[in-house]
């Protein structure tokens, strides 16, 4: 019996108000308590809103662990196992494990990277900041800026850095996004389930809404391996990439060789 028949299905009701309670805090930081703090913190705004996405995507962590907590009870390995597809990608057809999967990773990789560097979709982003100035994204919210001189030195950026990591490409995103949703979304949206993963987790950076056009190019195929081959792990890689630059650029800023 295939896995999307042994777990439940969630309704497409469901899936959007969990999809909503991941969404709207990262929405209230960005555009509602951050223009509160950033005045009266003596915090520098960018280190603040950094730390305060961590706490974001730890609530991610912990809604997620309260869900599985209610479906399967006692929270063993097994049981995690078969509900998180944390196994190695298995073939469809042999149902033997097929680890080439995580080559294929690459060629997604490379997709994801393209659109993300190439700047085809610079032009949408501005279109949205001139027709929504007020949701243009802060100085503050963009993490190139913390690759200041006045930062060399400062370790404790590559701790942050590290915790950031950890809940964007595994515990919390990841997790929630491939892991809670991704698996039970089949009986809502058929063969199209990773697509809509994808535009769902495009659609939750609502905190940079002038960046949701190319992220949802760039991300549109992140759960498609793991549907496909039964595994968490895909995504976990192809997304998880995006740590190399980020912590190689915190030392760089720390070692001030920028």
């Amino acid at each position: 019996m295939n896995n999307e028949i042994e777990i439940k299905q969630y309704s497409v009701g469901k899936i959007l108000g969990l999809w909503a309670l991941v969404t709207l805090p990262m929405f209230f930081i960005r555009f509602i308590l951050m223009p509160v703090l950033v005045p009266i913190v003596s915090i520098h705004p960018g280190i603040l809103y950094w730390m305060l996405m961590i706490i974001g995507m730890i609530w991610q962590f912990v809604l997620s662990v309260i869900l599985l907590k209610r479906e399967l009870g006692n929270l063993s390995w097994a049981k995690l196992k078969k509900r998180l597809w944390l196994n190695h990608p298995v073939h469809p057809k042999t149902f033997k494990v097929y680890k080439l999967v995580y080559s294929f990773t690459i060629p997604i990789i490379l997709y994801a990277f393209f659109f993300e560097s190439s700047g085809l979709f610079e032009f949408v982003g501005e279109a949205i900041n001139r027709i929504f100035p007020f949701m243009a994204p802060q100085e503050y919210a963009k993490i190139q800026n913390l690759l200041a001189p006045e930062f060399v030195g400062d370790w404790y950026l590559l701790g942050i850095a590290l915790v950031s990591c950890l809940f964007n490409y595994l515990l919390g995103e990841e997790l929630f996004f491939r892991g809670i949703l991704l698996p039970k979304m089949k009986g809502a949206f058929g063969r199209w389930d990773w697509a809509m993963n994808g535009v769902l987790f495009a659609i939750y950076h609502l905190h940079k809404v002038s960046d949701i056009p190319l992220i949802l190019v760039g991300s549109i195929f992140y759960g498609f391996l793991n549907v496909k081959y039964r595994s968490f792990w895909p995504a976990v890689i192809i997304h998880g990439v995006e740590a190399i630059p980020l912590l190689l650029g915190v030392v760089a800023a720390i070692l001030g060789v920028l």
